[in-house]
């Protein structure tokens, strides 16, 4: 399970990236499947599984239509 949870965090990291990049509380979708698909060589419906792991774990929210918030982060 940790290798799991590590796997999260360094996807938690490059969301946290893009977001500085962006300079928006909210970051907009084309930019997070833009960079996390291409970094993780993942399909955009995989991107989605994660985010909604992350959703659960209370790590992000996600913006129907816009994008994500990183919650603390």
């Amino acid at each position: 399970m940790s290798s799991s949870v590590g796997l999260y965090n360094i996807f938690l990291r490059r969301l946290n990236e893009i977001k500085l990049k962006s300079k928006k509380e909210i970051v907009p979708f084309p930019f997070i499947f833009e960079k996390l698909c291409l970094n993780f060589s993942i399909t955009k419906g995989e991107c989605w599984e994660i985010l909604f792991l992350l959703r659960d774990a209370q790590w992000i929210e996600i913006v129907p239509f816009h994008g994500i918030k990183i919650i603390n982060g």
